[in-house]
């Protein structure tokens, strides 16, 4: 889901600089401090995904796995690398693929470049709880279940010390939550994976002497909790050291003390840019009646929030002749989008704050109008703007321009 600090070129040097002052001030798993809580002994994500199942052909098949190393421990690629062998066929041709809770042609950085990575596809197929303007370019859309028709042992991807039982409170039509998708479709890829979600759920909670029956009645169970467990075991590193000088990155041939970079697209590292785009786009809004692109076909909710907002300083705003709710065009070097426009003396006059995630529901022609106001029409996903270890995407931080649409439309065509 990400915060500002984990969507720029310096995720990874931010996060290792932010622990390493946990580190040096004391507050590393003690008491008040930055504890690392103990999870109950239940099966991990990674065992229930059956990652060490991978083999090192596959693994090294991974795009993207030998530059973004870290990403890769982690299972995770950067959807850079996945659009370009899609339009490149480099490494190798992606021909087909499967998208479930997630809508990138909207959420994320470069849509338009997303958009045609995804209709050159051979085959998409795309499971969310509405069909979004990404689901529109899948030739088979598969029914979500939400998290009120779904059995899981929730939470146990979490750092929080306990698991809880999420059980089902109803099954409607033909939704089906994730994980029996995923076990459905395994099984007919020829893997060996479990006959229902319940028996998968005994699985995770084999190491506890519950089943998932059982599991229910108790409603969750918590980790037994220490503090200081560094003392006796160390941390998971080469050295059992918490490394501020990490010795895994030295050893990848980067750099092992974490520094700042410079964000490669801002007045400071592009003066020559700046002069046609002179503000700071921080393109990462949040409000709290939506998640994302989620939620904007929930009629109350439209009405709290009809328009997508983009924040502006009063003095910044005279400049352009706009004033409160007016349609603004805001641009970048990739593109531009409107949004309305509300004024906070709170920012700084160079800085101009939009809202994400936004398309129309409402207007009913495939593409849901997914390029009037998605601000990631703007965005950056070039290879200079990652992060150089963990491939993270630069969603934040850009240059723009803004202007007064000269035709203020009360409602979106």
């Amino acid at each position: 889901w990400g915060v500002p600090t984990e969507q720029n070129i310096n995720c990874t040097d931010f996060t290792r600089a932010a622990i390493g002052l946990m580190a040096v001030t004391g507050n590393i798993d003690a008491p008040g401090g930055n504890v690392l809580r103990v999870p109950p002994p239940v099966r991990t994500v990674s065992e229930f995904s059956a990652h060490e199942a991978l083999t090192a052909q596959q693994r090294k098949a991974r795009l993207g796995g030998e530059q973004y190393r870290l990403a890769a421990r982690m299972t995770i690629i950067t959807p850079k690398v996945a659009w370009d062998a899609i339009i490149q066929g480099s490494p190798y041709p992606l021909k087909a693929g499967i998208l479930v809770g997630t809508n990138p042609v909207v959420t994320g950085a470069n849509a338009k470049g997303i958009h045609g990575a995804l209709k050159k596809l051979d085959f998409l197929a795309v499971a969310d709880l509405f069909v979004t303007p990404t689901a529109e370019l899948a030739q088979i859309f598969l029914p979500a279940g939400t998290w009120l028709e779904q059995n899981h042992v929730s939470e146990n991807w979490k750092f929080h010390g306990y698991v809880l039982a999420r059980q089902k409170v109803v099954e409607i039509g033909e939704a089906w939550q994730d994980h029996k998708i995923f076990l459905e479709l395994g099984k007919r890829m020829g893997q060996r994976w479990w006959d229902t979600v319940e028996e998968a759920l005994d699985y995770i909670l084999e190491p506890t002497g519950l089943t998932w029956e059982q599991f229910k009645e108790k409603g969750y169970l918590q980790g037994e909790m220490s503090y200081y467990k560094y003392r006796n075991g160390g941390f998971s590193t080469p050295t059992r050291k918490l490394e501020i000088y990490s010795t895994i990155l030295e050893a990848w041939g980067r750099d092992p003390l974490p520094k700042y970079t410079e964000i490669p697209e801002s007045p400071v590292s592009r003066p020559d840019l700046a002069e046609k785009y002179p503000y700071i786009l921080n393109a990462g809004l949040r409000i709290p009646v939506f998640f994302h692109s989620a939620n904007r076909q929930i009629p109350w909710l439209r009405q709290i929030r009809p328009y997508p907002i983009v924040e502006l300083h009063p003095e910044t705003a005279r400049k352009h002749g706009i004033q409160e709710m007016d349609w603004v065009w805001i641009e970048s070097p990739r593109g531009r989008v409107r949004q309305r426009a509300k004024l906070n003396e709170g920012i700084h006059p160079s800085v101009v704050v939009a809202e994400h995630g936004w398309w129309y529901p409402e207007i009913k022609e495939e593409d849901h109008g997914w390029e009037i106001s998605n601000i990631n029409l703007l965005t950056d996903d070039s290879y200079e703007s990652l992060d150089p270890v963990m491939g993270a995407t630069n969603l934040r931080v850009l240059l723009c321009n803004i202007s007064r649409c000269e035709e203020q439309r009360e409602a979106i065509p």
